[in-house]
């Protein structure tokens, strides 16, 4: 009826504002004929539907290969009572939106139902890639580790339990195998040594659940540490969107083949932020090798405490330049020691690779043969010296605190964490001298329903201010004796207190 009223309208006015129609046409006449010539020209339309045409290309060759990764496990839940005010932090530090939502409304359905009492079973979702016909799946460590159950759904709609699940928690890789009785597509592995600075990547995944997702971006550097979290292997970062669900799935150039698998993303918002991380191929396929081979990885090591030389400490060392990483300390009886290495050192070069940053030394470090001699150049007193150094297995001891450095977890939140260093207090712009870090956190366990998020620090349960891990466990045991559990919990916005009823099921 309104485009039948309008069509009426313009035939009655038609000769009363003809004039005024042309004039007013004709004053506009310049401006369309200068919209007409604002477009690109063809020729830019045309690179433009080249570059469309590749990522097309690269996400049909790839998106067959990608695989999402559910698992399950049984943890204890806290007693949830309707109507009170038990998640004081919701999901300020990193709002899931409409999946936080519908996930609140679930939760408190089941509350009304007497259901999630205790024991419930906690799902978390990542993402894979499949490398070889037979099955064989890479994917993060962090997406399977503590799963009881690993599913795997394929492009095609099929669904797999996991088997023989191998994984390395230092470098956060893992490898695992489905039994199908045809051949799958796989995705083939590249070499990120290959990759520059600017160079177009596509991200694969299942971001929030939402299978074989593809993002575009470039590489925006490339050796890049965590800032917020005590890891020390070297990153590529991109552009390309990644979010919760993304972990273990493939970072692609644009021939079609891994370059990295995407990890985490470096966030103030608590969701994507334009920053992503990915553990470069190169690792990944060394780490993978040797779990596959023997089940573990065995890494080679120097025995020194490395920091970066910064321009005021090369100025107080009087340095002409910050190439390089400075020898805090030295290991007794290490590789590093039998070869004369002295605090105060400037590593320079080894195995015949510049060294630019810690990270960067550490994992040219732990790939060197173990066994054979190579060169290490270091600064000494301002003069080259060249030492040769015989690379040692890393002592299962040494492993062990590292391991626990980067998160010990915690079974009955549901979370791994770590010991708050002035450095991350820095980073973390929180003025508090000692706590725990949450590192990591399962989906769907009380950590997660408090709203915590990694970053945010741990300072107090019940009564006991928190230094180690130890001091948690032992709140916790405390807690549940008490049946309520008490938390002091710290971020960059300030302080607060969780209180809810617990009980502990080990």
């Amino acid at each position: 009826m309104s485009i039948q009223r309008w069509t009426i309208l313009g035939t009655g006015l038609c000769g009363g504002i003809l004039g005024g129609v042309l004039m007013y046409a004709g004053t506009l006449s310049p401006l369309a004929a200068a919209d007409e010539d604002a477009g690109p020209p063809p020729a830019s339309l045309a690179r433009a539907a080249e570059l469309s045409d590749a990522f097309r290309w690269v996400s049909k060759r790839t998106l067959p290969a990608i695989v999402s990764i559910r698992t399950t496990r049984r943890v204890a839940s806290p007693r949830m009572t309707r109507g009170s005010d038990e998640f004081p932090f919701g999901r300020r530090f990193g709002g899931g939106g409409a999946e936080d939502l519908f996930e609140d409304l679930r939760r408190r359905m089941q509350e009304q139902q007497g259901q999630g009492s205790s024991g419930e079973i906690a799902t978390g979702e990542g993402s894979g890639f499949i490398i070889r016909e037979s099955g064989l799946i890479m994917t993060n460590a962090h997406v399977v580790r503590g799963a009881g159950e690993v599913y795997v759904g394929l492009a095609d709609g099929r669904e797999f339990k996991a088997t023989d699940i191998r994984s390395d928690d230092f470098a956060d890789v893992a490898v695992l195998r489905i039994e199908s009785e045809d051949a799958l597509p796989v995705v083939p592995l590249g070499d990120d040594r290959d990759v520059e600075i600017g160079d177009w990547v596509l991200a694969f995944g299942s971001p929030f659940g939402l299978d074989r997702t593809v993002t575009q971006g470039i590489i925006s550097a490339k050796s890049r540490g965590m800032k917020n979290l005590p890891v020390r292997q070297e990153f590529l970062q991109t552009d390309a969107a990644v979010n919760p669900g993304n972990s273990g799935g493939p970072l692609v150039n644009m021939r079609g083949e891994v370059i990295g698998i995407n990890t985490a993303i470096e966030t103030r918002s608590g969701g994507y932020d334009g920053i992503s991380l990915a553990i470069p191929v190169s690792l990944a396929r060394w780490v993978s090798d040797q779990l596959l081979a023997g089940g573990r990885v065995r890494r080679a090591y120097l025995g020194v405490t490395p920091v970066e030389l910064t321009p005021e400490i090369a100025r107080a060392m009087k340095l002409p330049t910050t190439r390089g990483v400075v020898v805090e300390s030295v290991r007794g009886d290490s590789p590093a020691a039998a070869a004369g290495m002295e605090p105060g050192d400037v590593i320079i070069s080894l195995n015949g690779e510049d060294i630019r940053t810690r990270q960067q030394l550490m994992t040219i470090a732990e790939r060197l043969p173990i066994g054979n001699s190579c060169r290490i150049v270091v600064l000494r007193d301002g003069d080259e010296k060249t030492l040769q150094i015989t690379a040692a297995e890393f002592p299962q001891e040494m492993a062990d605190n590292s391991a626990a450095e980067s998160g010990s977890r915690i079974e009955e939140l549901g979370v791994a964490v770590a010991a708050l260093t002035p450095e991350l207090a820095e980073q973390l712009d929180i003025s508090i001298d000692s706590g725990l870090v949450v590192t990591d956190l399962l989906r769907g366990s009380i950590a997660d329903r408090l709203g915590l998020v990694p970053g945010v620090v741990l300072t107090r349960i019940g009564n006991r201010d928190l230094q180690r891990v130890d001091d948690l466990r032992q709140g916790l045991q405390e807690a549940a004796r008490r049946g309520q559990l008490v938390l002091l919990v710290s971020s960059s916005d300030g302080t607060r207190l969780l209180s809810v009823p617990f009980e502990s099921q080990n």
